[in-house]
């Protein structure tokens, strides 16, 4: 990283909304061990997600293990890039398997999630989409003010730093006269970045000319406001991005090189498409949910 105080104070801020204002919002510290629930629900993104080297690691809570619940169900949850595999290399599949047979009802959002689940419980998870897609928020959602047009980068601490990545999305924004903003990180390269609620990320996408992202949800709420993308798949997170993409068909939204950058963002989606089956796994997501409750 270029500018790597720069970076640690968008992080800072970011994080510091995180504990005084967001966190109070979702009840995050309140929840009281003792209290029984007649369900939990677990999910969704990377809950499952154990063969990564972060600082989290390895929750049998995420795994239904210690709740004080009734029952147990969990909704388009995801192994990110844990396979059998490795779950084998790491001498858990056997306990990873116990847990999950003991839910009520797996859902997952994508296949690599759907093979480990069925290879270590042999039942079939059901799969459902994101609830970034599932859920409207029209009430929620607060778009920002700003007059000039703008492509939005959507991503990660420490990535989009490539040369070639930068020169592709800055030649395109000064072609089409757009600012360049980017969401909660630095890059000497765009003209401003934010740090903004939650909310207020869904209406920075929604505003947006165009979108670049290598994020599995810079993707979701890229599709989900009907948005020009693109999107760079990056190795950590190409079983759930690709499937996403798979799914609604718009694997053609992928730059295998900074050169397809341009092409991609000109070229036209057929949203009637993806809304129509945004409309169907919204109803298929509800009748799981219903039904699990």
């Amino acid at each position: 990283v270029k500018h790597p105080l720069k970076q640690l104070k968008c992080t800072l801020k970011l994080h510091k909304r995180f504990d005084k204002e967001f966190k109070p919002e979702l009840g995050v510290g309140l929840a009281n061990s003792d209290k029984h629930f007649d369900v939990v629900v677990i999910g969704s993104d990377e809950v499952f997600n154990v063969a990564q080297a972060t600082w989290f690691g390895f929750s049998y809570q995420l795994f239904g293990e210690g709740l004080n619940a009734s029952k147990v169900i969990s909704y388009a949850g995801c192994f990110g890039a844990t396979t059998t595999k490795k779950l084998i290399e790491l001498g858990i599949a056997g306990k990873v398997g116990n847990m999950l047979s003991k839910f009520n009802k797996i859902s997952v959002r994508d296949k690599n999630s759907m093979d480990v689940v069925k290879s270590l419980t042999g039942k079939s998870a059901e799969l459902n989409v994101d609830p970034v897609i599932v859920y409207g928020f029209e009430k929620e959602i607060h778009i920002p003010e700003i007059k000039n047009p703008y492509l939005l980068i959507y991503t990660y601490p420490g990535r989009m730093n490539d040369s070639s990545e930068v020169k592709a999305i800055t030649d395109f924004a000064r072609k089409k006269n757009l600012q360049i903003i980017s969401i909660a990180n630095y890059f000497d390269w765009v003209d401003d970045v934010v740090t903004p609620h939650p909310f207020e990320v869904l209406g920075y996408f929604k505003n947006a000319k165009c979108i670049v992202t290598d994020t599995f949800h810079g993707a979701v709420m890229s599709l989900k406001y009907n948005k020009s993308f693109v999107v760079i798949v990056r190795g950590m997170n190409s079983n759930k991005l690709t499937f996403l993409l798979n799914q609604f068909e718009l694997t053609s939204r992928i730059s295998n090189t900074p050169t397809d950058i341009h092409k991609i963002l000109d070229s036209k989606i057929d949203y009637q498409i993806v809304n129509t089956k945004i409309r169907e796994e919204q109803d298929k997501a509800l009748s799981y949910l219903i039904h699990g409750l």
